[in-house]
């Protein structure tokens, strides 16, 4: 559609306004290719161009995605305004050059790919890197792009279309994103203090470092509950502190606190002493897991006990000061020196009198630079409050069991120091240790829990987390939601055993069955239905193993609710079974009036005593041949309403489609021309004789939608041979094709047209799943479905089926009755149709049986209890009250030698016993023979 004239444009030539009628013109672009010279370039001047070339023109210059279009032999470039930025400095010359000319920097990396489009097969590309030199220097990009082949009116691949976005930045954050994800691990594995991540009200241990591995013996705790993995620490009360912190949210710390390890049962033990902190992980809803972290102190611990032992020592030996402080200084000289803590005496002014070596190792000051100086000097000053606390509770002769603050450093940074401080003599004791990194990869750690929680908590999936041996250790709000538990219900349970599954009769020992196969590294997959508080659901679940160093540490249980989705897809298929009835409906009942009339005709005739016998007969040979039409029509349509699974055998293709083709014919439009193409020579196929023939119905009614004004509807079948992809070898095969004249499909309709809900027939005019079906057919027999179309041309469906494995043959038992004389015995007759009653009843008598009638199941059962043996049952399936195969199954009990034949217009296969002969309604005199002698064949009495 051409635009209306806008101020903003360009152009001011009428000629050059002539040239851009099919150009958008907004577009910046389209005036510089209007006046660009083409005269010079292959492509000529723009007045001889093709249509299709202009076609594809304008969508280019009216897309807002970077594109660029090359045409003809030497790929001539074209590109719009969102494209032109990409080119950088080549941009000014760009336009009407080769392709190969303005990208030869890059046109060894995008040579394959435009060969490949060139060959008829489109491509895309993502994230691709390209080093360009498009500014005059080497730049490293990366892009996201495809390249689709363009047609001419002869449908002749003339090009390339490319669809570009430069997604450089992107890839540079994801870089950077890992860089720091990956730093963030090394700090926590290296980090020189202990550190565990223990989650849930049992305390499961998520993440442990070397150091807290070293701490407890090399013991595995990861995805264990804790009072399971460290019985020793169960004994010494840490379970319940930890308890105790979970519950208030409270942190807990402690100095110098005393953990014998004992790393087996029965082993040795170890005595650790420690400083550490439980600090609890919080969301939302309250806590969730609690951070371990702190650092073995065990040889400050002896070196104290030792410094306090020989103090206690020299003043009993000796109460003179002088020796007193040459003692305590050179007692405190032999772990000052050695030690990384950071020791220092301060007094009561906050003056530091004392410091060793440490102070300069970490933070760069001098002795001469703190000594004699104040201790608040090189504090921060945001923590200048809590420091002056801690030295009022000192002056008060209160011990400082455990302050933070910060330490200005002479590079120019901050590191944050641990306290502990005691007063004694009038001096201030006091020992620190840097805890910067560690206070910084605990947060680091803290936000990365919050924000993974946050997404498994806002999941759309069902998700949990499995020890190996299957407790459930996590759940998020989905799970819960969906079985109408609460986390308490979930957590410490094994899966199979949750209320997710235990409602679900078998469920439990399936998902055990499942589980075991994830533990040994595989990740089943199965779609299973559950009754849960909602109801019936159904869920696609798969069993995700988790592993470490090898293992499987974990398995992570995940499913989607697909109720709603195959409901839909349920109620779809129907529906288009239901759609494909409705059009033949007219049709249908023009074909019974036609019918019905010689019928009718035969009937007055046949009551005419005047009437000549030739005539007679004449119309009672039509009337038998429109009745017999009529049932094959009847049971026709029956095969297209029924729900039933594929039943495969050889089919006689070129029977079947001529059996339809009167069928199709009354349901198209009579402007529409039938056509059959059948092989002489076709062998027969391997399909469901039904499902085949509601796919052809399917494509001939699309077909004939194609054909809006009429034209030529085509079904043929041949056979073929082509390569099998998989085993390289050749294999037969036998094409059913439904061609028609009418619009035909661009190139990306008939890329989708298969995919199931997908029409062009607009809303409430089609389901979308006619070419989808008949396509999941032929892949389930082991074919295939192929698409020939194009705009115009026509559209022609090939339905590749397997061929059978024999011929078959069906006996014609046409015109041959049973004709005896002697009598075979009682035959009950049972239908609540009079006339039908009356019809079998004639039969059966001219067979040489004597007839029992009966109205109705009932009845006939009375007339057993009166004494009747027969020996055969003719019985009606569908009547009121009792069915026939009802009464069939009581005969059987009560007379287990009677031979059964029951009559059916309309049923299920499902509804009756094994062993019993069954009899489509209408029926021939012949048909009803031979049921007869199946059913006696059958009985016991004939063994």
């Amino acid at each position: 559609m051409r635009r209306p004239f806008s101020p903003r444009c360009l152009v001011t030539s009428p000629a050059l306004a002539a040239k851009l009628d099919f150009m958008p013109a907004h577009s910046g672009m389209a005036q510089r290719i209007a006046a660009f010279d083409w005269s010079s370039t292959p492509l000529g001047p723009i007045d001889g161009w093709p249509q299709s070339l202009r076609t594809t023109l304008g969508v280019m210059l009216d897309s807002r995605f970077g594109m660029c279009l090359c045409w003809g032999p030497a790929l001539t470039l074209f590109y719009n305004d969102a494209y032109a930025p990409m080119l950088g400095g080549k941009e000014q010359r760009a336009l009407g050059q080769p392709l190969q000319d303005i990208w030869s920097d890059v046109w060894d990396d995008i040579r394959p790919l435009v060969e490949q489009v060139l060959e008829g097969t489109p491509t895309l590309s993502e994230d691709m890197p390209l080093t360009m030199l498009r500014n005059g220097y080497p730049e490293e990009t990366f892009w996201t792009f495809s390249y689709s082949p363009v047609r001419d009116e002869e449908d002749r691949i003339q090009g390339l279309l490319n669809i570009t976005t430069d997604v450089t930045r992107k890839v540079q954050n994801e870089r950077r994103l890992t860089a720091d994800v990956a730093q963030l691990g090394r700090m926590f594995e290296q980090a020189p203090g202990f550190m565990a991540m223990l989650t849930g009200p049992d305390h499961v241990f998520q993440y442990v470092n070397p150091a807290y591995q070293q701490l407890i013996g090399d013991r595995q705790v990861v995805g264990r509950r804790l009072a399971d993995a460290l019985p020793d620490a169960v004994q010494q009360g840490y379970l319940a502190l930890l308890d105790e912190v979970f519950r208030s949210g409270q942190a807990f710390a402690a100095d110098n606190m005393r953990f014998v390890v004992q790393a087996s049962s029965g082993g040795a033990t170890a005595e650790r002493f420690l400083d550490f902190v439980y600090q609890p992980i919080s969301d939302e809803h309250g806590v969730v897991g609690i951070l371990v972290q702190g650092v073995d102190v065990t040889a400050r611990r002896l070196s104290d006990l030792a410094l306090h032992a020989r103090e206690a020592e020299l003043q009993t030996l000796n109460s003179d000061l002088e020796r007193q402080v040459v003692e305590r200084a050179r007692d405190r000289s032999l772990t000052w020196q050695v030690t990384p803590d950071l020791l220092a005496v301060v007094d009561p002014d906050g003056v530091i009198e004392s410091i060793n070596p440490a102070w300069e190792q970490l933070l760069g000051w001098s002795t001469e630079e703190l000594v004699g100086h104040r201790w608040m000097a090189r504090v921060s000053s945001d923590d200048h409050a809590v420091t002056r606390a801690v030295l009022e509770s000192l002056r008060a002769g209160k011990p400082v069991l455990r302050f933070e603050n910060r330490w200005h450093t002479r590079s120019g940074g901050l590191r944050t120091l641990s306290w502990v401080a005691t007063p004694e003599g009038g001096r201030f004791y006091c020992s620190a240790r840097d805890v910067t990194d560690i206070n910084a990869a605990a947060d680091a750690l803290a936000r990365s829990q919050a924000q993974l929680r946050t997404l498994f908590e806002t999941s759309y999936q069902l998700q949990g987390m499995c020890t190996p041996d299957g407790i459930v250790t996590d759940a998020n709000r989905p799970v819960l939601q969906a079985v109408g538990a609460g986390f308490e219900d979930m957590i410490g349970v094994a899966l199979w055993d949750t209320p997710w599954f235990t409602g679900t009769p078998g469920m439990p020992a399936r998902i055990r069955a499942m589980f075991e196969r994830a533990v040994a590294g595989e990740t089943p997959r199965d779609e299973i239905q559950l009754q849960l508080p909602a109801g019936l659901r159904c869920h696609d679940l798969s069993l995700r193993p988790i592993y470490d160093d090898g293992r499987v540490i974990a398995v992570v249980p995940e499913a989607i609710d697909t109720t709603d989705r195959r409901n839909a897809e349920e109620a779809l298929r129907q529906s288009q079974k239901l759609e494909a009835i409705g059009q033949l409906t007219g049709g249908v009942a023009h074909d019974f009036n036609n019918l019905l009339t010689p019928i009718v005709t035969a009937l007055d005739l046949a009551s005419d005593p005047h009437a000549r016998p030739d005539r007679r007969a004449r119309m009672l040979s039509v009337a038998r041949q429109s009745a017999d039409r009529a049932a094959t029509l009847v049971q026709r349509l029956l095969s297209f309403a029924r729900r039933q699974p594929l039943q495969t055998t050889d089919v006689d293709v070129a029977s079947l489609v001529a059996g339809m083709a009167e069928l199709v014919e009354s349901s198209s439009s009579p402007r529409i021309r039938l056509v059959l193409d059948i092989a002489d020579d076709l062998l027969p196929a391997i399909a469901d004789p039904n499902q085949l023939e509601m796919a052809i119905l399917n494509l001939s009614v699309n077909a004939c939608d194609a054909m809006p004004e009429g034209g030529t509807l085509t079904i043929g079948a041949r056979n073929a041979r082509a390569l099998d992809e998989i085993r390289q070898t050749p294999v037969h095969y036998v094409v059913v094709s439904v061609a028609d004249t009418g619009v035909g499909m661009d190139e990306q309709t008939r890329q989708r047209a298969i995919e199931p809900f997908f029409s062009t027939k607009g809303i409430g005019k089609g389901t979308g799943l006619g070419l989808s079906m008949a396509h999941g057919l032929a892949s389930q027999l082991g074919g295939r479905l192929t698409i020939d179309s194009a705009p115009g041309a026509g559209t022609t469906i090939h339905l590749w089926l397997p061929v059978g494995t024999s011929h078959g043959a069906v006996p014609d038992n046409e015109g041959k009755t049973v004709d005896t004389t002697d009598s075979r015995g009682i035959a009950l007759v049972v239908d609540d149709e009079d006339s039908v009653r009356m019809c079998t009843a004639d039969a059966l008598e001219d067979m040489g049986y004597r007839i029992v009638e009966a109205g109705s199941a009932e009845e006939a059962l009375r007339a057993l209890d009166d004494g009747l043996a027969p020996a055969i049952l003719v019985t009606d399936h569908l009547m009121p009250g009792m069915t026939g195969a009802e009464l069939a199954r009581t005969v059987r009990a009560r007379l287990p030698s009677t031979a059964i034949v029951i009559v059916s217009g309309y049923t299920s296969m499902a509804d009756f016993d094994t062993g019993l002969t069954i009899l489509n309604k209408p029926f021939r005199q012949h048909e009803l023979a031979a049921s007869v002698e199946s059913a006696n064949a059958a009985a016991p009495h004939a063994a």
